[in-house]
């Protein structure tokens, strides 16, 4: 894909982060070409990376320019692009710079995901199989980043590529493409790819890590810059088909697999000085993280609390609502229902059958009602405050909750669950789920949990004392260079992220008992009305119980 402009919702709904022409021509001239490689552009776009194959190849055969150009459109390229203006834009470049185009070459219009190159059966040594599927000794380009599937295929492409290894590829547009390119490459075959950094750390591409690990030579490289079309941090991704790999290369730098191990994530932002801190425990041994619940429309249900009230305007009334098939299929993901379940819905709607649902109403005058009240619990709302702070939402929780989940249960399918429900009013730890480092808080009992703050609380039978330690650290700024270097770089914070922090286990017992009482203190003064950010003294005390001792290998600035 190359510098282009179209519409933003179309963009969006493609992916497209369209490549510079000087990035695209500046990696194809780093590729090892001959004359019978075979090259795959995936979603070529208008030709930022077709172009400059051409010019290449064409250098490698012989004969008249027309001669060469068919050579190489008929047995060298192959490529595929979704978008229709974007392809016919690149035919009309190819045949602008180097002729028209001859009756029978390899650039197809179509979804990626729908295509394949057919060839003459062959034996396969990558997959030691039969396969009429034509293999690559090159791929190349700039995956679509963050795009829609169709929903048609949405679930085959799930089930066809969304597990290797063992192991969950996250549902994203670039990681289905990479696992689709490299399979199709030939052993010993490279793949480059301009791609999200977002492959580097972030949890949810554990699964896509450990698969390029098991199929090649790793390579990764930040781009310092890429293109004004996006914010977004992006790298270079090499892949040579060799078999298991032992170590990653990043920025210049092998890190062991070895390593890449120790992190739980198998995170390739783990680097030799930092890996002495993963030797140990992890956080998770001691805590489970968890997000908290998707209410699906806020405003019915959480209150601001003003003062020692809130204003409440809604009374809430349960009704008994027909059943009917729009209705589930409205409420389905992708608007889909199993025959089986058509059915059932069927059945029920021509019973004249009826599901308990909850409406609410407007007070004529709304309410000031004191707080605390019994029909109202704390709400977990994301608020950026260090160590400890007051209440301000609360949530309409009558009857535990009854209005809420029912709210949820008879909304679409994605808020049937309730994110974190065990764990509702437990005593824990809580940041919120946007941020560049931790900003943890502790949290007391009888909050319920909002999923934008997610939460973390003691295992069984581990020491109460344990939470106030874990909270010093999560606030040291050691704690915040291993998370963004090393767990999830992005500025989400998830649970999980919060597990797979290595647990303190180099701090001396006495200075552990210390930064407990200290953190204690703070709270005690956080409760009284005193507030802090990183730069205040007491939270730069906390984080010195955390560094590395002189007798260890420091980890790097």
């Amino acid at each position: 894909m190359t510098v282009a402009k179209l519409s933003r919702p179309q963009k969006r709904q493609l992916g497209q982060f369209l490549t510079p022409r000087f990035l695209a021509e500046a990696l194809v001239n780093g590729l090892d070409l001959t004359p019978q490689t075979k090259v795959l552009e995936p979603c070529f776009g208008d030709g930022a990376f077709v172009l400059p194959l051409i010019r290449r190849l064409m250098e490698l055969h012989s004969g008249t320019n027309r001669q060469r150009l068919e050579q190489v459109l008929q047995e060298n390229i192959f490529g595929v692009e979704i978008d229709r203006v974007l392809y016919e834009e690149c035919l009309a470049r190819i045949a602008d710079e180097f002729g028209s185009l001859p009756k029978r070459h390899n650039l197809v219009r179509a979804d990626f995901f729908r295509h394949e190159f057919r060839d003459d059966w062959h034996f396969s040594p990558a997959t030691s199989m039969l396969t009429d599927l034509v293999l690559f000794d090159v791929i190349v380009g700039n995956p679509p980043f963050g795009g829609s599937f169709d929903p048609a295929i949405e679930d085959q492409l799930d089930s066809e590529f969304g597990v290797r290894c063992h192991l969950k590829i996250k549902k994203e547009t670039y990681a289905f493409f990479i696992v689709k390119c490299v399979e199709l490459l030939k052993l010993g075959g490279q793949l480059s790819f301009i791609c999200s950094d977002t492959l580097v750390t972030i949890p949810t591409m554990k699964g896509l890590r450990t698969f390029l690990m098991n199929e090649g030579r790793v390579t990764v490289s930040a781009l310092p810059e890429f293109s004004p079309e996006t914010e977004y941090s992006m790298i270079l991704l090499d892949l040579r088909r060799s078999g298991p790999t032992d170590l990653v290369v990043r920025d210049r730098t092998a890190i062991p697999r070895s390593i890449i191990e120790l992190t739980g994530n198998r995170s390739w932002g783990i680097s030799p000085s930092l890996a002495m801190l993963f030797a140990g425990p992890k956080v998770g041994d001691l805590m489970v993280g968890t997000s908290g619940m998707t209410i699906g429309k806020n405003d019915l249900f959480v209150r601001k609390v003003q003062g020692e009230e809130i204003v409440e305007p809604y009374w809430f009334e349960f009704v008994d609502e027909r059943i009917t098939l729009e209705g589930e299929r409205k409420r389905a993901r992708l608007g889909k229902l199993s025959h089986a379940r058509e059915a059932e819905i069927l059945k029920a709607e021509a019973e004249g059958r009826t599901r308990r649902t909850v409406r609410a109403h407007s007070y004529d005058v709304p309410l000031r009602i004191r707080i605390p009240h019994p029909d109202y619990k704390p709400y977990n709302k994301s608020n950026g405050q260090l160590i400890y702070a007051k209440p301000d939402h609360v949530i309409f929780w009558k009857n535990n909750g009854e209005a809420v989940l029912t709210f949820k249960k008879t909304g679409n399918w994605y808020l049937h669950g309730v994110g974190g429900q065990p764990f509702f009013g437990r005593e824990g730890l809580t940041w919120p789920l946007v941020a560049g480092r931790f900003r943890t808080r502790y949290l007391p009992p009888g909050y319920i949990l909002d999923s934008g703050s997610p939460c973390g609380f003691l295992k069984q039978n581990v020491p109460k004392d344990e939470l106030f330690f874990v909270l010093a650290w999560t606030l040291s700024p050691l704690c915040a260079q291993v998370l963004k270097s090393v767990i999830n770089h992005t500025v989400n914070i998830q649970s999980k992220d919060f597990e797979r922090l290595p647990y303190p286990h180099w701090v001396d017992p006495v200075e552990k008992e210390k930064a407990i009482r200290q953190t204690k203190d703070l709270i005690s003064r956080a409760n009284a009305g005193q507030k802090f950010d990183f730069d205040s003294p007491e939270i730069l005390e906390l984080g010195r119980f955390f560094e590395f001792p002189q007798s260890k290998t420091a980890p790097a600035p």
